[in-house]
């Protein structure tokens, strides 16, 4: 059974944090929490979902205060361009969507053997409530397969997408979120192999992902499909229909919205 992550639970965290200057590494704060490994990323995702945290560098990941909860905690940051860097991660995030959803959606669904596709950039909702932490993938697929004898069937496939900047454990975490709702889940990091073996996390990564079925993606080049390294596919399952149809419905796009009540017809 999950452990429920408490208002208390991320109290604790926050003053371990605070304790420590409001900087530090994973594995010293972990220790200092006295938590399990799980349970510590869980929490962790939790407070950088709501803009308390951010994760940064260093061997094992390090994780500091945002500017707004620094200063309502009254801890000074260690690196006074946090806000900056971390506004720079971002962009880069997002300047991969576009092509990657173009690069998806022109050759590499293909491998699924769908029948109708239709994908959409599915990470901003602006402020409205997404139902909970990691419920956001950065790209969606939906399409539709169909049999000689069986009924045609939805499938969904999310992906979470990394910047090379951002090697680290929550993209599985977000992942993971993501497989609730639907039936394959992908996190793609925008680098090389080697690259990848090298950092810091790449070890857990490659573990928690082949744990929970999430497939794991590596690109130098997101144009170039046939170039891309499937370190893992995903595993199909078939998600909880309650979860999935309010994930569709979540969906800020009206354009997939229409095509999925199309396919229900």
């Amino acid at each position: 059974m999950a452990v429920k992550i408490t208002k208390n639970r991320l109290v604790e965290f926050i003053e371990a944090l605070e304790q420590a200057g409001g900087s530090s590494g994973n594995g010293s704060l972990r220790r200092t929490l006295d938590w399990d490994e799980e349970f510590y990323w869980k929490v962790q995702g939790r407070l950088i979902e709501e803009g308390r945290i951010v994760s940064g560098r260093g061997k094992g990941g390090s994780v500091r205060f945002t500017e707004a909860q620094a200063a309502g905690t009254g801890a000074r940051s260690k690196q006074s361009n946090s806000i900056s860097a971390i506004t720079n991660l971002i962009q880069k995030e997002r300047e991969l969507y576009p092509p990657l959803k173009e690069s998806i959606q022109s050759k590499w669904i293909k491998r699924f053997a769908l029948d109708d596709v239709i994908i959409d950039e599915t990470h901003s909702r602006g402020s409205k409530d997404t139902g909970g932490t990691f419920t956001r993938p950065d790209i969606t697929a939906a399409g539709i397969r169909r049999y000689v004898y069986l009924p045609k069937r939805l499938e969904i496939v999310t992906f979470e997408v990394k910047p090379a900047e951002a090697i680290s454990i929550i993209g599985v975490l977000e992942a993971i979120a993501h497989r609730e709702a639907a039936h394959r889940a992908y996190v793609i990091y925008a680098t090389s192999r080697t690259k990848f073996d090298e950092a810091s996390e790449g070890e857990r990564i490659f573990e928690l992902a082949q744990k929970y079925g999430v497939g794991v993606v590596l690109t130098e080049n997101v144009e170039e499909v046939e170039t891309w390294d499937i370190l893992l596919d995903a595993v199909r399952h078939e998600p909880d229909p309650a979860r999935l149809d309010r994930f569709l419905n979540d969906l800020p796009g009206d354009e997939m919205k229409k095509q999925l009540s199309k396919w229900k017809e």
